[in-house]
């Protein structure tokens, strides 16, 4: 009998979204690849054809999913940087250990 999968730890910790955004950018990486290869196709049948429409449309349908694909990689890129700025802001808010260090004892430890 299968059990319900229950994880460790905040199914929402940074390390967990790092690894589904590297997944995520990967995917993206492979899908703008494979749309250019369309794209290539298409247009090597163009080349061959100006006339045919129907070739000029995938021509531009695949362009599509090329430039959607990056949007998307940046669209997490962004995010990303969002969510490490809020860390470091949390961090600096937060500090663990507060050191209270007077001007005499910064010049012992300069000398």
């Amino acid at each position: 009998m299968p059990r319900e999968y229950i994880p460790k730890r905040s199914f929402f910790e940074s390390t967990r979204i790092h690894k589904i955004a590297k997944d995520v950018l990967r995917d993206c990486k492979e899908d703008r690849d494979r749309a250019l290869e369309t794209f290539a196709y298409f247009q090597g049948l163009v080349d061959q054809n100006p006339e045919d429409d129907k070739s000029k449309a995938e021509l531009v349908h695949a362009l599509g999913l090329s430039m959607d694909s990056n949007d998307k990689i940046v669209k997490i890129l962004d995010m990303m940087i969002k969510m490490t700025q809020n860390e470091q802001k949390i961090q600096v808010s937060n500090p663990q250990k507060k050191e209270n260090l007077s001007f005499e004892d910064l010049r012992k430890m300069k000398s």
